[in-house]
Protein backbone atom coordinates (compact mmCIF):
# COMPACT_ATOMS: atom_id res chain seq x y z
CA UNK A 1 0.00 0.00 0.00
CA UNK A 2 1.34 3.40 -1.07
CA UNK A 3 1.22 6.39 1.20
CA UNK A 4 -0.71 9.20 0.33
CA UNK A 5 0.73 12.42 0.62
CA UNK A 6 -1.64 15.60 1.14
CA UNK A 7 0.89 18.50 -0.23
CA UNK A 8 0.81 20.16 3.53
CA UNK A 9 4.41 21.30 4.75
CA UNK A 10 4.20 23.27 7.85
CA UNK A 11 7.22 25.03 7.52
CA UNK A 12 6.39 26.74 4.07
CA UNK A 13 2.95 28.22 5.96
CA UNK A 14 4.63 29.90 9.55
CA UNK A 15 3.66 33.58 7.97
CA UNK A 16 6.12 36.20 8.08
CA UNK A 17 9.58 36.56 10.10
CA UNK A 18 10.65 38.94 12.77
CA UNK A 19 13.05 40.46 10.49
CA UNK A 20 10.66 40.46 7.38
CA UNK A 21 8.38 42.95 10.05
CA UNK A 22 11.30 45.12 10.97
CA UNK A 23 12.12 45.85 7.17
CA UNK A 24 8.92 46.65 6.27
CA UNK A 25 8.00 49.05 9.59
CA UNK A 26 11.24 50.89 8.13
CA UNK A 27 10.16 50.92 5.13
CA UNK A 28 6.57 52.25 6.17
CA UNK A 29 8.46 54.96 8.51
CA UNK A 30 10.95 55.93 5.90
CA UNK A 31 7.61 56.67 3.61
CA UNK A 32 5.93 58.94 6.41
CA UNK A 33 9.34 60.58 6.86
CA UNK A 34 9.31 61.58 3.33
CA UNK A 35 5.74 62.27 3.17
CA UNK A 36 5.87 64.64 6.57
CA UNK A 37 9.06 66.47 4.89
CA UNK A 38 6.99 67.00 1.98
CA UNK A 39 4.28 68.46 3.66
CA UNK A 40 6.75 70.80 5.68
CA UNK A 41 8.33 72.11 2.82
CA UNK A 42 4.96 72.45 0.96
CA UNK A 43 3.43 74.26 4.76
CA UNK A 44 6.68 76.71 4.48
CA UNK A 45 5.75 77.23 0.45
CA UNK A 46 2.54 78.07 0.85
CA UNK A 47 3.57 80.44 4.23
CA UNK A 48 5.79 82.08 1.87
CA UNK A 49 3.24 82.54 -0.61
CA UNK A 50 0.93 83.85 1.86
CA UNK A 51 2.73 86.49 3.07
CA UNK A 52 3.90 87.53 0.33
CA UNK A 53 0.65 87.98 -1.12
CA UNK A 54 -0.06 89.74 2.03
CA UNK A 55 3.02 92.06 1.69
CA UNK A 56 2.25 92.69 -1.27
CA UNK A 57 -1.64 93.70 -0.75
CA UNK A 58 -0.17 95.84 2.30
CA UNK A 59 2.08 97.84 -0.32
CA UNK A 60 -0.35 97.96 -3.11
CA UNK A 61 -3.12 99.75 -0.51
CA UNK A 62 -0.22 102.31 1.41
CA UNK A 63 0.83 103.29 -1.60
CA UNK A 64 -2.54 103.85 -3.43
CA UNK A 65 -3.99 105.92 -0.49
CA UNK A 66 -0.77 108.18 -0.01
CA UNK A 67 -0.71 108.79 -3.73
CA UNK A 68 -4.02 109.61 -3.60
CA UNK A 69 -3.84 112.08 -0.74
CA UNK A 70 -0.77 113.46 -2.53
CA UNK A 71 -2.64 114.50 -5.48
CA UNK A 72 -4.92 116.42 -3.39
CA UNK A 73 -1.61 118.89 -2.40
CA UNK A 74 -2.25 122.59 -2.69
CA UNK A 75 -6.35 122.44 -3.71
CA UNK A 76 -7.41 126.03 -2.37
CA UNK A 77 -3.34 127.17 -1.98
CA UNK A 78 -2.04 126.50 -5.26
CA UNK A 79 -1.14 130.23 -6.08
CA UNK A 80 0.15 131.59 -2.57
CA UNK A 81 3.02 132.63 -4.56
CA UNK A 82 5.88 134.66 -2.16
CA UNK A 83 3.77 133.42 0.95
CA UNK A 84 4.82 129.99 -0.03
CA UNK A 85 7.61 128.70 3.05
CA UNK A 86 5.75 131.15 5.30
CA UNK A 87 5.15 130.04 9.08
CA UNK A 88 1.52 129.51 9.65
CA UNK A 89 0.36 130.70 12.98
CA UNK A 90 -2.78 127.74 14.17
CA UNK A 91 -4.93 127.69 17.08
CA UNK A 92 -7.31 125.11 17.16
CA UNK A 93 -9.12 125.14 20.72
CA UNK A 94 -11.43 121.79 20.03
CA UNK A 95 -9.79 119.79 23.20
CA UNK A 96 -8.82 116.96 20.44
CA UNK A 97 -4.83 118.25 20.22
CA UNK A 98 -2.31 118.20 22.98
CA UNK A 99 -0.83 121.39 21.31
CA UNK A 100 -3.53 123.65 20.31
CA UNK A 101 -1.38 126.81 19.22
CA UNK A 102 1.62 125.84 16.72
CA UNK A 103 2.68 126.42 13.52
CA UNK A 104 3.62 125.31 10.24
CA UNK A 105 5.60 125.88 6.72
CA UNK A 106 2.89 126.85 4.41
CA UNK A 107 3.60 124.59 1.46
CA UNK A 108 1.56 121.49 -0.27
CA UNK A 109 4.07 119.52 0.42
CA UNK A 110 6.43 119.23 3.46
CA UNK A 111 8.77 115.82 3.76
CA UNK A 112 10.12 115.94 7.39
CA UNK A 113 13.25 113.24 7.47
CA UNK A 114 13.83 110.94 10.09
CA UNK A 115 15.93 111.50 13.48
CA UNK A 116 18.36 108.59 11.99
CA UNK A 117 19.34 109.38 8.51
CA UNK A 118 17.46 106.91 6.36
CA UNK A 119 14.96 106.50 8.17
CA UNK A 120 11.21 106.40 7.35
CA UNK A 121 10.69 110.27 6.34
CA UNK A 122 7.31 112.18 7.42
CA UNK A 123 5.29 113.21 4.65
CA UNK A 124 2.77 116.61 5.15
CA UNK A 125 -0.03 117.14 2.56
CA UNK A 126 -2.07 120.42 3.18
CA UNK A 127 -4.89 120.80 0.95
CA UNK A 128 -8.62 122.82 1.78
CA UNK A 129 -11.93 121.33 0.48
CA UNK A 130 -13.87 124.14 -0.71
CA UNK A 131 -16.79 124.00 -2.91
CA UNK A 132 -16.74 127.44 -3.89
CA UNK A 133 -13.54 129.32 -3.94
CA UNK A 134 -10.24 127.80 -4.94
CA UNK A 135 -7.72 131.13 -5.85
CA UNK A 136 -6.83 134.00 -3.85
CA UNK A 137 -9.09 136.80 -2.89
CA UNK A 138 -7.43 140.28 -1.84
CA UNK A 139 -8.28 141.59 1.39
CA UNK A 140 -7.42 145.32 2.75
CA UNK A 141 -8.34 147.04 6.06
CA UNK A 142 -7.46 144.68 8.13
CA UNK A 143 -7.74 144.43 11.91
CA UNK A 144 -7.28 141.25 14.60
CA UNK A 145 -10.76 140.21 13.82
CA UNK A 146 -12.16 141.57 10.72
CA UNK A 147 -10.65 141.42 6.72
CA UNK A 148 -12.43 143.73 3.93
CA UNK A 149 -12.98 141.05 0.82
CA UNK A 150 -12.94 142.42 -2.68
CA UNK A 151 -15.98 140.16 -2.73
CA UNK A 152 -17.05 137.49 -0.24
CA UNK A 153 -18.87 135.08 -2.82
CA UNK A 154 -18.24 132.03 -2.21
CA UNK A 155 -17.29 132.54 1.72
CA UNK A 156 -19.44 130.79 4.17
CA UNK A 157 -19.49 130.92 8.12
CA UNK A 158 -17.46 128.31 9.55
CA UNK A 159 -15.01 128.00 6.40
CA UNK A 160 -10.97 127.96 7.51
CA UNK A 161 -9.32 130.60 5.67
CA UNK A 162 -5.58 131.00 5.07
CA UNK A 163 -5.08 135.09 5.47
CA UNK A 164 -1.40 136.29 4.33
CA UNK A 165 -0.23 139.83 4.30
CA UNK A 166 0.97 141.22 0.98
CA UNK A 167 4.75 139.88 1.28
CA UNK A 168 3.70 136.41 2.78
CA UNK A 169 5.34 137.17 6.07
CA UNK A 170 2.96 136.54 8.55
CA UNK A 171 0.09 133.68 7.85
CA UNK A 172 -2.90 132.61 9.45
CA UNK A 173 -5.47 130.15 10.06
CA UNK A 174 -8.51 131.81 11.09
CA UNK A 175 -12.83 130.47 10.98
CA UNK A 176 -15.25 132.96 9.54
CA UNK A 177 -18.03 133.81 12.37
CA UNK A 178 -19.62 136.45 10.75
CA UNK A 179 -21.48 138.92 9.71
CA UNK A 180 -24.03 137.01 11.00
CA UNK A 181 -27.07 135.99 8.06
CA UNK A 182 -28.91 137.26 6.32
CA UNK A 183 -25.30 138.36 4.47
CA UNK A 184 -25.54 142.02 3.76
CA UNK A 185 -23.39 143.34 1.09
CA UNK A 186 -20.86 144.55 3.44
CA UNK A 187 -17.12 142.74 2.30
CA UNK A 188 -15.82 142.84 5.67
CA UNK A 189 -15.88 139.22 7.02
CA UNK A 190 -15.31 138.51 11.14
CA UNK A 191 -13.22 135.90 13.00
CA UNK A 192 -13.85 135.79 16.75
CA UNK A 193 -13.62 133.77 19.46
CA UNK A 194 -17.68 133.53 19.17
CA UNK A 195 -20.80 130.97 18.85
CA UNK A 196 -22.42 131.20 15.55
CA UNK A 197 -24.59 129.41 13.11
CA UNK A 198 -22.26 127.66 10.70
CA UNK A 199 -23.37 127.89 7.08
CA UNK A 200 -23.32 124.32 6.55
CA UNK A 201 -24.46 122.42 9.24
CA UNK A 202 -27.10 125.24 9.84
CA UNK A 203 -26.60 124.45 14.17
CA UNK A 204 -25.32 127.16 16.49
CA UNK A 205 -21.35 126.34 17.12
CA UNK A 206 -18.55 127.63 18.75
CA UNK A 207 -15.73 128.62 16.81
CA UNK A 208 -12.52 126.78 17.66
CA UNK A 209 -9.63 128.34 14.85
CA UNK A 210 -9.75 131.50 16.32
CA UNK A 211 -7.09 132.90 18.69
CA UNK A 212 -7.98 135.17 21.82
CA UNK A 213 -5.77 137.55 20.13
CA UNK A 214 -6.94 137.59 16.75
CA UNK A 215 -4.75 137.52 13.85
CA UNK A 216 -0.67 138.79 13.26
CA UNK A 217 0.15 142.41 12.13
CA UNK A 218 -1.44 142.06 8.99
CA UNK A 219 -1.19 145.74 8.65
CA UNK A 220 -1.40 146.54 4.73
CA UNK A 221 -3.52 143.76 3.34
CA UNK A 222 -2.54 140.55 1.52
CA UNK A 223 -4.59 137.51 -0.10
CA UNK A 224 -7.02 135.21 1.40
CA UNK A 225 -7.39 131.79 0.93
CA UNK A 226 -10.45 129.93 1.63
CA UNK A 227 -10.07 126.13 2.21
CA UNK A 228 -13.33 124.93 3.46
CA UNK A 229 -15.38 123.76 6.33
CA UNK A 230 -12.73 121.44 7.26
CA UNK A 231 -8.80 121.27 5.49
CA UNK A 232 -6.58 118.84 6.06
CA UNK A 233 -2.95 118.87 6.78
CA UNK A 234 -2.52 115.27 6.63
CA UNK A 235 0.84 113.72 8.29
CA UNK A 236 2.01 110.16 6.85
CA UNK A 237 4.11 108.13 8.92
CA UNK A 238 5.42 104.39 9.75
CA UNK A 239 5.46 103.77 13.52
CA UNK A 240 8.83 102.93 14.44
CA UNK A 241 9.44 98.81 15.60
CA UNK A 242 9.13 99.81 19.00
CA UNK A 243 6.35 100.81 19.00
CA UNK A 244 2.85 99.08 20.44
CA UNK A 245 1.57 98.57 16.67
CA UNK A 246 4.75 98.37 15.32
CA UNK A 247 5.40 99.05 10.99
CA UNK A 248 1.99 100.23 10.08
CA UNK A 249 1.25 103.69 7.77
CA UNK A 250 -0.72 105.64 10.39
CA UNK A 251 -1.91 108.99 9.20
CA UNK A 252 -3.78 112.10 11.32
CA UNK A 253 -5.02 115.40 10.07
CA UNK A 254 -2.89 117.39 12.22
CA UNK A 255 -4.99 120.78 12.25
CA UNK A 256 -7.50 118.52 13.90
CA UNK A 257 -6.98 115.65 15.58
CA UNK A 258 -3.71 114.13 17.39
CA UNK A 259 -4.96 110.71 16.70
CA UNK A 260 -3.28 108.30 14.34
CA UNK A 261 -5.57 106.44 11.69
CA UNK A 262 -3.74 103.46 10.51
CA UNK A 263 -3.67 102.80 6.93
CA UNK A 264 -2.41 98.72 6.78
CA UNK A 265 0.56 96.85 8.36
CA UNK A 266 3.93 95.32 7.34
CA UNK A 267 5.60 98.47 6.36
CA UNK A 268 8.89 99.28 7.36
CA UNK A 269 10.23 102.48 5.50
CA UNK A 270 8.59 105.36 4.07
CA UNK A 271 11.18 107.45 1.73
CA UNK A 272 10.55 110.69 -0.42
CA UNK A 273 12.05 113.60 -2.86
CA UNK A 274 10.92 116.89 -4.09
CA UNK A 275 10.79 116.93 -7.72
CA UNK A 276 12.35 120.55 -8.02
CA UNK A 277 12.47 123.36 -11.67
CA UNK A 278 15.98 124.46 -10.94
CA UNK A 279 15.89 126.82 -14.06
CA UNK A 280 16.78 130.39 -14.22
CA UNK A 281 14.97 131.00 -17.45
CA UNK A 282 11.67 133.21 -18.07
CA UNK A 283 9.19 131.50 -17.69
CA UNK A 284 10.72 128.57 -16.14
CA UNK A 285 10.93 125.68 -18.10
CA UNK A 286 8.32 123.58 -15.82
CA UNK A 287 9.99 120.53 -16.41
CA UNK A 288 11.99 118.50 -13.19
CA UNK A 289 15.67 118.46 -13.68
CA UNK A 290 16.17 118.18 -9.93
CA UNK A 291 14.80 115.38 -7.26
CA UNK A 292 16.27 116.29 -3.98
CA UNK A 293 14.88 115.82 -0.21
CA UNK A 294 16.24 119.27 0.39
CA UNK A 295 13.01 121.52 0.94
CA UNK A 296 13.47 124.33 -1.78
CA UNK A 297 13.79 128.09 -0.82
CA UNK A 298 11.24 128.80 -3.96
CA UNK A 299 8.08 126.70 -3.00
CA UNK A 300 6.50 127.35 -6.86
CA UNK A 301 9.27 125.88 -8.14
CA UNK A 302 8.52 122.47 -6.44
CA UNK A 303 6.32 120.39 -8.87
CA UNK A 304 6.34 116.87 -8.22
CA UNK A 305 7.25 114.29 -5.26
CA UNK A 306 7.96 110.87 -5.33
CA UNK A 307 8.03 108.46 -3.35
CA UNK A 308 8.90 104.84 -2.19
CA UNK A 309 6.95 102.23 0.34
CA UNK A 310 9.21 99.24 1.10
CA UNK A 311 6.71 96.08 2.60
CA UNK A 312 8.47 93.10 4.43
CA UNK A 313 6.90 89.89 4.55
CA UNK A 314 5.86 88.19 7.97
CA UNK A 315 7.27 84.95 7.08
CA UNK A 316 10.89 84.23 8.47
CA UNK A 317 13.01 82.57 6.14
CA UNK A 318 15.23 79.61 7.13
CA UNK A 319 18.16 80.99 4.57
CA UNK A 320 18.72 84.87 3.71
CA UNK A 321 16.47 85.50 0.62
CA UNK A 322 17.40 88.73 0.63
CA UNK A 323 20.97 89.74 0.33
CA UNK A 324 21.60 93.56 -0.31
CA UNK A 325 19.45 96.56 0.63
CA UNK A 326 16.46 97.23 -1.41
CA UNK A 327 17.01 99.81 -3.83
CA UNK A 328 14.41 102.46 -5.01
CA UNK A 329 13.94 105.40 -7.59
CA UNK A 330 16.38 103.95 -10.21
CA UNK A 331 16.71 106.05 -13.07
CA UNK A 332 16.61 104.17 -15.92
CA UNK A 333 16.61 105.80 -19.81
CA UNK A 334 18.89 107.92 -21.65
CA UNK A 335 22.19 109.38 -20.09
CA UNK A 336 20.36 112.71 -20.03
CA UNK A 337 18.11 111.47 -17.14
CA UNK A 338 20.28 109.41 -16.03
CA UNK A 339 22.10 112.67 -14.14
CA UNK A 340 20.25 113.13 -11.82
CA UNK A 341 21.18 111.11 -8.94
CA UNK A 342 24.38 110.34 -11.09
CA UNK A 343 21.88 107.73 -12.64
CA UNK A 344 22.26 105.44 -9.22
CA UNK A 345 19.48 104.42 -7.34
CA UNK A 346 18.53 104.86 -3.68
CA UNK A 347 19.20 101.78 -1.15
CA UNK A 348 17.04 101.88 1.74
CA UNK A 349 18.90 101.77 4.73
CA UNK A 350 18.05 98.50 7.07
CA UNK A 351 17.56 97.79 10.59
CA UNK A 352 16.95 94.66 12.18
CA UNK A 353 13.37 93.44 12.95
CA UNK A 354 13.17 94.98 16.66
CA UNK A 355 14.44 98.47 14.89
CA UNK A 356 18.12 98.57 16.19
CA UNK A 357 20.82 98.82 13.64
CA UNK A 358 21.53 96.05 11.22
CA UNK A 359 23.96 93.59 13.02
CA UNK A 360 23.60 90.39 10.66
CA UNK A 361 22.68 88.01 13.60
CA UNK A 362 21.72 85.47 11.69
CA UNK A 363 18.45 84.65 12.87
CA UNK A 364 14.75 86.15 13.78
CA UNK A 365 15.86 89.52 14.44
CA UNK A 366 17.88 89.99 10.74
CA UNK A 367 16.29 91.81 8.45
CA UNK A 368 17.96 89.55 5.21
CA UNK A 369 15.60 86.56 6.67
CA UNK A 370 12.23 88.26 5.05
CA UNK A 371 11.25 89.04 1.34
CA UNK A 372 10.41 92.76 0.35
CA UNK A 373 9.05 94.98 -2.30
CA UNK A 374 9.23 97.89 -3.22
CA UNK A 375 6.22 100.42 -4.20
CA UNK A 376 7.37 103.80 -6.17
CA UNK A 377 5.19 106.28 -7.44
CA UNK A 378 5.69 110.00 -8.46
CA UNK A 379 2.82 112.49 -7.86
CA UNK A 380 2.19 115.62 -9.95
CA UNK A 381 1.23 118.78 -7.64
CA UNK A 382 -1.36 119.32 -10.09
CA UNK A 383 -3.48 122.38 -8.24
CA UNK A 384 -0.13 124.54 -7.54
CA UNK A 385 0.38 123.97 -11.39
CA UNK A 386 -2.54 124.60 -12.59
CA UNK A 387 -2.79 127.51 -10.63
CA UNK A 388 0.80 129.58 -12.07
Amino acid sequence: MKNVHTGFHPSRNRGLSLIEILVGLAIGLIGLLIMFQVFTASGERVRTTTSGTDAQIAGTLAMFQLDRDLRMAGWGIGDVGAAGGCSVEVHNGNGALAKPDFNFVLTPVKLIPNATLGGPVQIAVLYGNSSYVVTQRIYSNPSAFTKTLVSRGGFNLGDIVLVTDALGANCALVELTGPPPPMSDSVVVEHNQVTYKNSYSGANVAATMNAAAGTPALTVGGFAYNLGPTPSRNLWQVTPAGAANPNMLVWNNTLSSDTQLAVTEGIVNLQAEYGVDTSTSTPPTGIVDSWTSIAPIDWTKLLAVRIAILARSQQYEKTAVTTVPPFWANDYGPAAAQSINNGAGHKFLMFNVDGTADSAPGNANDWRHYRYKVYESTVPLLNPIWSK
